[in-house]
């Protein structure tokens, strides 16, 4: 993390952001979807256009751990809800893993995990699980 204010100085119009790297681009389509909103009460909240100022605002959001993880988890139900038809997906950690880092990809009944999906699910699914039965 950067000091001050000069991370939002540093915005990109798609920067990732916060301890699950979550695009801004995706941050607005999450809330647009109506599957998060951080902050119900804002009425800029989703960006029709994602310009310079819009991208400082959201990345407000996005880069605190609460509202990340929320951005994720919205992100990999949306992953589960659109690929349903074909397959479950909420047993399949490395195929969600494989589409969380990627673009969009259509839904089929045969995805196949990358080297990279694999790895979150080997490694950092069992951490999550252990993680969130502590609470």
């Amino acid at each position: 993390m950067l000091a001050g204010n000069v991370e939002g100085d540093l915005v990109g119009l798609n920067t990732s952001a916060g301890v699950a790297q979550v695009k801004l681009a995706t941050a607005n389509s999450v809330i647009r979807s109506g599957r998060y909103n951080p902050n119900p009460d804002d009425p800029t909240l989703p960006f029709g256009k994602l310009t310079l100022s819009a991208c400082k605002q959201l990345y407000v959001y996005v880069k605190q751990s609460k509202h990340s993880i929320f951005f994720a988890a919205a992100v990999i139900r949306g992953f589960i809800d659109e690929w349903r038809a074909y397959v479950d997906l909420s047993k399949r950690p490395e195929i969600i893993g494989t589409l969380y880092h990627l673009p969009s990809r259509a839904p089929h009944a045969a995805p196949i995990p990358d080297k990279r999906g694999r790895q979150i699910a080997d490694e950092f699914y069992p951490l999550a699980k252990q993680w969130l039965s502590k609470k």
